[in-house]
């Protein structure tokens, strides 16, 4: 049987709560309110839709999947919808995920279903959000149950204005509490920012990142730092990297430290920025510890000391090509005294002078 536009939200009898259904939503309305095509409309909808318009070719396959106005015929749907989502029609991308999902008309398949969802909901289809929200919520078709994900396609389809996004986004944030909604807030500004699941949006971003910051999410606030630097707005950049570092974050302390050494919105402060390093470094920040092997080789806010440099290089190596060059580089460099002290020093730090010796001289330039 074809689906029908139900409720998206279905009462689990045991313990009265509400969970996403299985039935994936559609454009088509409530059983109730169902929109009927007349046989009239089918022969207004025929011409445009075998010439190759989008919108009528979505209709049409409305009134197939529905039997409206024509003998109900899945396959038919199915047809007209692939028709019109191949030109970039979001609802009917979504109406051929349906069906891909139920297996009418085509053959069950929650993974390409899954697919199209992807594709309408990216081009801002508040419908196929929530059908991903509610595949990520229940582990079918993708890899696995994704709390994080679910939220985060169901805040975009309550974003878009709709209201079974919106109460799943409420059972999301009574499931798993405020840390959840942040990091699904945080979630949806990496989507704009990186462009991949949604178009590309820096100002979306943005205002998705604010509301995760905002509560103290320590990388939304970076970000939002990184952003406003974009911008060349270096008051914001400030800080949302202060508020990031007052929270340890090693990101907001490198943050810091770049801003001190550039100059950005103040005067270059090479020494601060060597404090702000430091303590970046501490808290495991890889781009920190590259810094301070430039800063010490170069003496830089601090007096030149290039065994300190390469130990700093070294640690930073485990992580970074480039620095694995540079500690390289420097390596062959040293002096006999300046890598006694490199010895010393990386002894004291548990590492093996000649191990990561022998791993330098083989490192591919």
């Amino acid at each position: 049987m074809l689906i029908s536009p139900v409720l998206s939200f279905a009462l689990v009898i045991a313990g009265g709560q509400t969970s996403p259904t299985q039935i994936p939503q559609t454009q088509t309305g409530t059983v109730a309110g169902q929109a009927t095509t007349s046989v009239a409309n089918i022969a207004d909808l025929q011409k445009p839709a075998s010439a190759g318009d989008a919108s009528a070719q979505f209709e049409l396959g409305k009134a197939f999947e529905q039997g409206s106005g024509v003998q109900q015929n899945p396959e038919q749907a199915a047809i007209w919808y692939r028709k019109a989502a191949d030109q970039g029609n979001a609802k009917a991308q979504n109406s051929l995920g349906v069906l891909y999902w139920m297996g009418e008309g085509v053959e069950k398949d929650k993974k390409e279903a899954v697919k199209w969802y992807h594709m309408a909901a990216r081009r801002g289809d508040a419908s196929a959000m929530f059908n991903l929200g509610a595949a990520y919520y229940n582990g079918e078709g993708v890899m696995s149950i994704d709390d994080n994900q679910a939220y985060a396609w169901f805040l975009l389809s309550e974003d878009g204005g709709n209201s079974s996004g919106r109460d799943a986004a409420q059972r999301s944030k009574s499931e798993h509490g405020p840390a959840a909604l942040n990091e699904a807030c945080f979630t949806v500004g990496e989507m704009y920012e990186k462009g991949n699941d949604l178009p590309k949006n820096l100002d979306a971003a943005s205002a998705w990142y604010r509301r995760a910051a905002e509560k103290g999410h320590a990388q939304a606030q970076v970000n939002l730092a990184l952003l406003a630097m974009a911008a060349k707005n270096y008051g914001d950049t400030r800080q949302w990297c202060e508020r990031a570092a007052k929270g340890g974050n090693g990101g907001g302390l490198f943050c810091l430290g770049f801003l001190d050494q550039q100059g950005l919105g103040v005067e270059k402060n090479p020494k601060s920025a060597l404090k702000w390093y430091e303590q970046a470094a501490s808290h495991g920040n890889n781009a920190a510890m590259q810094r301070l092997g430039e800063m010490f080789a170069n003496g830089e806010g601090t007096k030149q000391d290039r065994a300190q440099a390469f130990v700093w290089f070294v640690q930073a190596a485990r992580r970074n090509k480039d620095a694995t060059a540079a500690a390289a580089s420097l390596r062959a460099s040293l002096s006999p005294k300046e890598w006694k002290d490199a010895e010393k020093m990386l002894k004291a730090q548990g590492l093996d002078p000649q191990k990561i010796t022998e791993v330098l001289s083989s490192a591919k330039p």
